[in-house]
């Protein structure tokens, strides 16, 4: 026995989709991806702040705005005002960098930053 052809039969050509159906198909993961990128670039390490050793010793980069130099991060500058102070030692800007003026009596630097620091005849350097 022969089926008989049904008059609303899904055997003829296929409907074409809505124009929309196509983008938003490719749009979602599209934005699932930029969203995935979103958050891991929020969880990446932003570089050493400014007293944290770096160099030969350590392979941490400095932060935006900082740069590894004589083996701890120093702030970039254009004046004096620009460097953020240090208890009890001065604190200056030379040639575009903060540096930390050693005591020349004692020949002493501050040891309340992450890197411990030693007096080379003017500024105070990592003892790294």
């Amino acid at each position: 026995m022969r089926a008989e052809p049904v008059l609303d039969s899904t055997r003829g050509p296929a409907l074409p989709y809505p124009g929309g159906m196509r983008s938003s198909t490719i749009l979602i993961p599209l934005l699932m991806i930029l969203a995935n990128d979103v958050a891991c670039k929020d969880d990446a390490p932003k570089g050493g702040e400014f007293g944290d050793p770096c160099g030969d010793e350590s392979d941490t980069p400095c932060a935006d705005g900082l740069k590894c130099y004589i083996g701890y991060c120093e702030e970039k500058c254009m004046d004096d005002s620009d460097c953020q102070p240090v208890e009890g030692y001065p604190h200056e800007c030379d040639l575009g960098l903060c540096h930390i003026i050693c005591d020349e009596v004692e020949n002493k630097c501050p040891q309340t930053l992450e890197t411990p620091l030693k007096c080379i005849v003017l500024w105070c350097e990592s003892a790294l």
